[in-house]
């Protein structure tokens, strides 16, 4: 451990935390005033390595540093790590999730740029934050949510579950209107699944022959989705008698992955 001046630090590019409430900053400031800062930062060198050289990047303690900052003190203790960029995103994005100091769409959003940015498949995401498949699967796709019912959902005026439930609604204005409805109504999540499922059912023409619901569609691709942990959309013609499946993938490992649980075999 290392004593760093705290204007040598930057904050993590990995950082999943959103923007940090500056009440409570103040509160931990004042108990650093008194008391110093207890736990170590950890950090990282950005063009050299552990022994020197490059600038330190924090992984985990940027409330520390910051609340640090506003007591004033010069240096703060720091352990400084010689880590890639997959293994800071995933401490950082581990330390808060153990601490519980994200809310539902700051998690998201972490998951979503391990799978994007570094080919993470949903599955070992959970194995490394310590939750199941489906939580993390569930929480990505929170992501896909408008913003402002994703501000919602991050200042607690909704729950994740809530969030789950509109995702059945469609998309746009009319899921709009009713995240403003549960929120103004204090609706249970069992109430905006059964409006959510009834907004859908009302916007899908009588199914023609041979044809796939809309809402069977949107299950299809959600249990794909969760199956293969990986973004998957289906698309179809106005009739849904034709369609195109698009599945996304990562990187190569990624996609040998998702070959490999569809059981497609590459010849060497």
């Amino acid at each position: 451990m290392i004593h760093v001046g705290v204007e040598e630090i930057r904050p993590g590019r990995h950082q999943p935390r959103s923007p940090i409430d500056e009440s409570g900053l103040h509160d931990l400031a004042a108990s650093i005033k008194t008391a110093g800062v207890m736990q170590p930062l950890i950090a990282r060198r950005v063009g050299g390595d552990a022994s020197g050289g490059g600038e330190l990047e924090l992984i985990a303690g940027e409330r520390r540093w910051r609340a640090a900052r506003i007591a004033g003190l010069r240096t703060v203790p720091v352990i400084v790590r010689d880590v890639d960029d997959l293994t800071a995103a995933q401490w950082a994005i581990i330390e808060n999730v153990q601490r519980e100091d994200l809310n539902p769409i700051d998690r998201g959003s972490a998951f979503r740029n391990l799978v994007e940015t570094f080919g993470l498949t949903q599955t070992q995401i959970a194995e490394a934050v310590g939750l199941d498949r489906s939580s993390v699967a569930n929480l990505i796709r929170l992501t896909d949510l408008e913003p402002d019912i994703r501000a919602w959902i991050a200042s607690g005026a909704l729950s994740a579950g809530h969030g789950k439930a509109l995702l059945a609604a469609p998309s746009g204005a009319l899921r709009l209107k009713l995240a403003k409805q549960a929120i103004e109504n204090s609706w249970t999540v069992r109430e905006v699944e059964r409006r959510a499922s009834s907004e859908l059912a009302a916007r899908t023409p009588t199914k023609q022959p041979g044809a796939i619901k809309a809402v069977e569609l949107t299950s299809i691709e959600k249990q794909l989705g969760e199956h293969l942990g990986t973004k998957v959309a289906i698309t179809s013609n106005a009739k849904r008698t034709r369609g195109r499946v698009t599945i996304n993938f990562y990187g190569i490992d990624h996609f040998e992955g998702l070959l490999a649980r569809m059981g497609v075999r590459l010849d060497s």
